[in-house]
């Protein structure tokens, strides 16, 4: 049967490590200078300096156990504490999540990229014809007259108010729609391009 595996505790770098290991000896000896600062003739008696040494022995000791015990519990930088190798080039864990974490950035911008480019030269469009139907409907035909004798030449009948400046007005429109719709998939190509570099520069190592 397998044995049960436990989460262990991840600490990015050694140096974290031997930092808390630094400062639980530090606690340990002052607990130790405290208690024998209470004895007679205080820390520095004769006592204190004969008692000193065999608690820093036994102390050490203890220690020693209890950090040993305590590499089971532990990753640093991607490995298990009890095998892990101090190379001149080792593992940056942190790095390769901040690399993942790019790279799946990196997919997502692309596949929306993908799908805009898709989508908005649709949308453009759709909004060009729908100004072109807008324009066909601003444009001012006279309605059949029902007897022949009534007939007149278009030319003949006044056009609305404001003819020609809204005729004016949807033309600007639709070309000024026709250009942006040209331009997007050389806009999307610049934005990849420069998400392209963006994520080299940020490879670089420091």
């Amino acid at each position: 049967m397998d044995e049960p595996s436990f989460s262990r505790i991840i600490i990015d770098r050694e140096a974290d490590w031997l930092r808390v290991k630094n400062n639980v000896s530090s606690s340990i000896m002052g607990i130790m200078e405290a208690r024998l600062s209470t004895m007679p003739g205080g820390k520095d008696g004769d006592a204190a300096k004969a008692m000193r040494a065999e608690l820093e022995k036994r102390l050490g000791k203890v220690q020693e156990k209890m950090f040993e015990r305590s590499k089971y519990n532990l990753q640093v930088n991607g490995q298990n504490y009890e095998s892990y190798v101090d190379a001149t080039e080792a593992f940056d864990e942190t790095l390769d999540r901040n690399i993942w974490a790019l790279q799946t950035e990196s997919v997502k911008w692309k596949t929306d990229m993908a799908e805009k480019r898709k989508q908005l030269p649709q949308s453009f469009f759709r909004v060009e014809e729908d100004l072109e139907l807008r324009r066909a409907d601003a444009e001012w035909f006279p309605d059949d007259p029902e007897d022949e004798k009534d007939k007149l030449q278009a030319a003949d009948i006044p056009p609305p108010p404001r003819h020609d400046e809204v005729k004016r007005t949807l033309q600007t429109a639709v070309e000024n729609i026709t250009e942006v719709a040209k331009s997007v998939p050389v806009q999307l190509q610049r934005a990849q391009r420069a998400q392209t570099v963006r994520e080299e520069i940020s490879s670089l190592p420091p």
